[in-house]
């Protein structure tokens, strides 16, 4: 686009003045508090969406209420404001590639004003980028500048709705403003929806982009005091860098000395936590009471550390990396701790650590308290003793080791796995009701159970037993099954799904001896041995605890190639409905 002249914005800087005056009033208050927290609460990849598909990708972003009761409150102020014409606007539009006749369809049931917009991008190419890029130069102008920080209700406090209202509506007044006299200019200001729609889609990435006013940050914490309860419970996922994350007021800080108590430093502002992937993703969770927690939870942890902090103002934030398109949104949790000043202990809890392919997890554990020294309640993980200068603690196997493979498999979130022992991979899939003489494409037995629901089985034969797995059902689990499966042998299955159900079954000589959830108490003497040393109530890694208990129920193990050669043959199934 051809650079717009200094003179012409100093030349049209009245005029657009005059005709902000005429709008903002007229711009209904919750749509302009809408538009004037577009910084706080904008579309995470709004310049990505703007770069692939345009700038009308800005009203796709704002859905079609909001335009549209924009549009219902401006449409007759608009189609009557009188705004000038610049002639020499319209050198500022690119050049036409050829002198084809241009031909135009738009699809039906879209909003008014998106439908508008769509029509003058068609006929007038630049067109409402130029309203973006002219609005973009008149809001550093120094008298727009004094419109746009100025307030209708001078003399009168407001609350966050209020401060964000008169922000917002400001703006938006502004690309309402230059849409008209740039499309005047051009021809095409008889449509006042093209007006409002241009105007929209100008003011939307300033106010992504322009401070808030300074009274927001006043009005937001009082709204926000006014209405805090406790208990807080708030669950994310951030993206570690240079091996850590920040509980903070303040800016991330670079650098913090875990070499105290190796997982959390004291920082200004809040905490820094040390984690043990360099710039990976993990999982937070924080908890906020307003008194010390009753019970220390240890039992899922590795690390746990107590310590205390200063809050300047309160409502501190959980913040990683910058987010990047492509990477999700794992920039921040924003706005975790109590919106007061004051000293508060946190608890931090980590685990996994020390696992580089595994899930890090933390939870943070905030509340109100004095000053006190920090506590270290336990320190177990390899990377903690490393960062205090200790020797390495000695590795201990767990039985679920071997397992958990399944953890970064393709069945990871919802199966049901089944251990028969025998070796007949007919007399199995009849047991299942599927017929051993059919057998189907995976691809097209997926594609069925996501569709229809119907289920489906695989099976591959291990040394004198068979291993069945259903991705994403439960047959294998069911009464019926397990007893025709077991006539004459031992048979054990493990079923979960994506909510965290779970059922670990055993059935012998046709009989189903037990069915439970991971973690009910059992009391069948002949499941001690099968059961022993599995800690279900220590939530990681249960899946791959619950298959060494298949494994010792039927004394066949079974590991990731034996999936990897069930997954080779390509083909499973159907089991009738």
């Amino acid at each position: 686009m051809t650079e717009i002249p200094g003179a012409l914005i100093d030349q049209l800087s009245p005029a657009v003045i005059e005709a902000m005056r005429a709008v903002r009033p007229r711009i209904p208050p919750s749509p302009a508090a809408t538009l004037g927290q577009l910084r706080a609460t904008g579309h995470e990849y709004a310049a990505q969406a703007v770069a692939e598909r345009g700038v009308s990708a800005e009203l796709s972003m704002l859905g079609q209420c909001l335009p549209e009761r924009i549009l219902g409150a401006l449409e007759l102020l608009v189609a009557d404001l009188a705004v000038p014409a610049a002639p020499n606007v319209v050198a500022l539009l690119p050049k036409p590639q050829d002198d084809r006749a241009v031909m135009f369809s738009y699809i039906a049931g879209g909003s008014e004003i998106t439908s508008a917009v769509d029509r003058l991008m068609r006929l007038r190419p630049g067109a409402v980028e130029l309203v973006s890029a002219m609005t973009a130069r008149f809001s550093e102008h120094p008298d727009v500048v004094t419109q746009l920080r100025s307030t209708q209700t001078s003399g009168r406090s407001l609350d966050e709705a209020g401060v964000a209202a008169e922000h917002g509506g400001a703006y938006l007044a502004l690309g309402v403003a230059v849409a008209a006299i740039v499309l005047r200019s051009l021809g095409e200001c008889d449509d006042p929806t093209r007006v409002i729609g241009a105007g929209l889609i100008a003011a939307c990435p300033l106010l992504r982009e322009a401070p808030m006013p300074a009274a927001y940050a006043a009005a937001h914490l009082a709204k926000v005091r006014e209405q805090y309860l406790y208990p807080r419970y708030s669950s994310g996922t951030v993206r570690a860098i240079d091996h850590q994350f920040a509980l903070t007021e303040t800016e991330f800080l670079a650098t913090a000395d875990f070499s105290e108590n190796g997982l959390v430093a004291v920082v200004p502002g809040g905490i820094a936590v040390r984690t043990g992937r360099p710039d990976g993703i993990v999982s937070v969770r924080v908890v906020v009471f307003d008194k010390p927690p009753v019970d220390i939870e240890s039992v899922h942890w590795d690390e746990v550390v107590e310590v205390s902090w200063t809050a300047d103002r309160g409502l501190a934030s959980v913040i990683g990396a910058i987010p990047s398109p492509g990477h999700g949104g794992f920039g921040s949790m924003d706005e975790q701790t109590p919106p007061w000043a004051g000293t508060y202990r946190v608890r931090v809890h980590a685990t996994g650590r020390d696992d580089a392919h595994g899930q890090e997890s933390y939870q943070l554990t905030v509340w109100q308290a004095p000053l006190a020294e920090t506590q270290v309640h336990k320190r177990t993980d390899r990377l903690g003793h490393l960062l205090r200068g200790e020797a390495e603690p000695v590795p201990v196997a767990n039985p679920e080791d071997a397992y958990r493979w399944v953890e970064q498999s393709a069945i990871s979130e919802a199966a049901t796995i089944t251990l028969v022992a025998i070796s007949d991979l007919d007399t199995v899939l009849r047991a299942f009701g599927a017929d051993p003489a059919l057998p189907q494409k995976i691809d097209a037995l997926e594609e069925r159970a996501m569709s229809g629901g119907d289920p489906w089985v695989t099976v591959v034969p291990l040394n004198n037993a068979v291993l069945a797995v259903e991705d994403n059902g439960f047959r294998g689990s069911q009464m019926p099954e397990l007893e025709a499966l077991s006539r004459g042998t031992r048979v054990a299955s493990l079923f979960w799904n994506v909510n965290g159900v779970t059922q670990l079954s055993f059935a012998t000589e046709g009989r189903v001896i037990a069915a439970f959830e991971l973690g009910e108490p059992q009391h069948d003497p002949a499941l001690g041995p099968v059961l022993s040393g599995l800690d279900f109530d220590d939530y990681r890694h249960r899946i791959a605890k619950g298959l060494v208990a298949l494994e010792r129920f039927t004394g066949v193990a079974f590991g990731k190639s034996d999936f990897a050669r069930m997954g080779a043959t390509g083909v499973g199934f159907a089991i009738p409905s």
